[in-house]
């Protein structure tokens, strides 16, 4: 049923259109008729009443009725006026009921006493209908008043007839006049609308309304199940559409829309963005409280902009998962370092006891199993938390391959960590420092990395130690900036991803660093954040 009704666009105007015209002209010819039809018969009454009275008053109409006799100049009068105002006949009749003048026309329906009595006998001007059907004749009947001086006496009437036939057939040339006009209005209505309907087809991109709705409705389903912001922007400044994830994102009121970006959004690097005529690619924007990754598209309808289109989305979101993305690449390396190791002393286990030296293959196991023990013991001992045992393990053992001597400082000691210090946090804070620990003194000859960790006091104290070449002077700050490498080009985004997670945490991080000599990080975090 529904697809019956899904007629086209332009069909839909057509029939409206037609439908529409087909009742106003109706309507409209009808009324028209009605009134020129009513205009046509009042105007052949006063017509017929006003050539009467003319009539009646001329003096040889008076003189003729006194004497009582038919005049010829009389009948020329009656045939002069008669062709002037279209009657078919003008009779000039005495008191007596004789005719004393007339014109050539004869009237197709005869003349009586009755038609002229209250004209003699009360002087009255009036309108008499006589005949039926095509023999109808419509009378204008004046008195002819004679004046003797002393009295006035109605002496005769003046009879002006007109044809009922004759009327309506000038009403019909009028009628066929308004349909001729209605027709030439009605044609062009079409053609109006059929031009109408191609306009809205190609602004509508030669969609279908329904199909424009289901447009709509798939957009907002789109645009509200997405979890970047947009907002739409018309050329001056008004909203006109705003998803849930933007409202969220910029603390918009629910009923932005219609309303201007000005009024709504108070950020002048916004609003700078919005006001830009070429598009803005992933640019960081501090809004409120949030870091915003923001994107812009200007529309454009030939060469000019009619509306912008902004995205954005919460940079703690892609932090997040580059943090994720880090956490994992950390424990696969520190995996797949630890496994290495483990794999070529097992393999020097494998090779001992194929050369039957179970001595010395017993002496190693003795000894790494003493090894691990040792380390073990100290960590289950002094460092309680697992996260950081988890870190420290995974770093021994890339030490082990890397053939740096990791030690954990005898006096190190920690409780389990707060809850507001995560495990992403601190793979990417000890991660990072300690790596670069490995890295600067991989050109010794003795190579020496330290980690010491105390949390006495109110803060948790980190210290990560190398013996490497240390820093040149005026680097110390610079390193925490994203780009600065001594290491190459795209590098130098670990130590500043670093130091936010470290500021994100209140805490503070402090380098000691001299040349040939070494460096030392020292990371502060509070146990409690305000």
């Amino acid at each position: 049923m529904k697809k019956f009704f899904r007629v086209s666009l332009q069909i839909k105007i057509l029939g409206l259109v037609i439908f529409l015209l087909l009742l106003v002209l109706s309507l409209v010819t009808c009324m028209v008729v009605y009134m020129e039809s009513n205009e046509d018969v009042e105007n052949a009454e006063y017509l017929a009443l006003q050539t009467a009275k003319t009539v009646s008053y001329m003096p040889i109409v008076q003189e003729t009725i006194i004497q009582n006799r038919r005049m010829e100049s009389i009948d020329a009068i009656s045939e002069q006026i008669q062709e002037e105002v279209d009657a078919s006949a003008i009779r000039v009749v005495s008191r007596s009921g004789e005719t004393v003048g007339a014109t050539e026309t004869e009237s197709t329906v005869e003349t009586t006493g009755r038609d002229y009595y209250r004209a003699v006998v009360y002087g009255s001007n009036y309108i008499l209908y006589t005949g039926k059907g095509d023999k109808e004749i419509l009378k204008g009947i004046a008195p002819i008043i004679v004046d003797y001086g002393d009295y006035k006496k109605m002496e005769g009437a003046v009879i002006a007839e007109f044809k009922m036939q004759d009327i309506h057939n000038e009403t019909k040339t009028d009628i066929k006049r308004i349909i001729t006009a209605s027709s030439a209005v009605f044609i062009l209505g079409i053609a109006g609308s059929f031009l109408l309907a191609r306009s809205i087809r190609k602004d509508t991109f030669g969609l279908e309304p329904y199909e424009i709705s289901t447009l709509y409705q798939e957009r907002e389903a789109i645009l509200q199940s997405v979890k970047e912001g947009i907002v739409a922007i018309d050329q001056k400044g008004i909203i006109t559409m705003v998803n849930v994830s933007a409202q969220e994102l910029l603390h918009l009121p629910n009923h932005a829309e219609g309303q201007t970006v000005y009024d709504v959004i108070t950020s002048p690097q916004f609003l700078e963005m919005v006001a830009s005529i070429e598009g803005i690619t992933n640019k960081e924007l501090h809004y409120k409280d949030k870091n915003l990754i923001v994107n812009t598209r200007p529309i454009r309808r030939r060469s000019d902009i009619v509306g912008t289109v902004i995205s954005f989305r919460d940079k703690t979101e892609i932090k997040k998962m580059v943090d994720a993305l880090s956490e994992v690449k950390q424990y696969t390396e520190d995996l797949r370092a630890q496994a290495h190791e483990f794999t070529s002393k097992l393999y020097v286990i494998l090779g001992l006891i194929q050369l039957d030296k179970l001595q010395e293959a017993i002496e190693l196991i003795q000894e790494e199993t003493q090894s691990q023990k040792q380390v073990t013991e100290m960590f289950f001992r002094d460092i309680r938390d697992e996260k950081i045992q988890a870190i420290i393990l995974g770093k021994l053992a890339k030490a082990s391959e890397k053939k740096v001597n990791f030690k954990i400082e005898e006096g190190s000691s920690l409780e389990p960590l707060p809850d507001h210090i995560p495990l992403s946090k601190l793979i990417i804070i000890l991660g990072n420092v300690i790596n670069n620990a490995f890295d600067a003194v991989m050109d010794n000859e003795e190579k020496i990395v330290s980690f010491f960790v105390t949390d006495l006091g109110r803060d948790i104290v980190f210290e990560i130690a190398d013996n490497g070449k240390g820093l040149e002077k005026g680097t110390e700050q610079k390193i925490f900036q994203k780009g600065f490498s001594l290491k190459g080009e795209n590098r130098g985004y670990g130590l500043a991803h670093v130091r936010e997670e470290i500021e994100l945490l209140q805490g503070t991080i402090e380098i000691g660093s001299y040349e040939q000599e070494g460096t030392i990080f020292t990371i502060i975090l509070p146990k409690e954040m305000e």
